[in-house]
């Protein structure tokens, strides 16, 4: 088999948590969630390296925390 290109999954903006024990990672954009990183399972099904990797802007992972309200917050206090 031939050298597979390590692509860095978890920085992806397709890559999700599934929370399932079985199946924890996944791709949004392929839908499916598997056991290994999505990078081999692509790599494995297609025979090529994953052309989808988009880089995870830095505001994506927080973007709904911010709109909600922080009741920590010492003015609503």
């Amino acid at each position: 088999m031939d050298e597979v290109k390590r692509i860095p999954c978890m920085k992806c903006k397709h890559y999700q948590v599934t929370f399932d024990p079985v199946t924890p990672r996944g791709c949004k954009l392929y839908q499916f969630k598997s056991a290994t990183m999505p990078y081999i399972l692509v790599k494995q099904s297609t025979g090529k390296d994953c052309a989808s990797f988009e880089e995870r802007q830095k505001g994506d992972v927080n973007s709904e925390r911010s709109k909600k309200t922080d009741f920590n917050d010492p003015k609503y206090w």
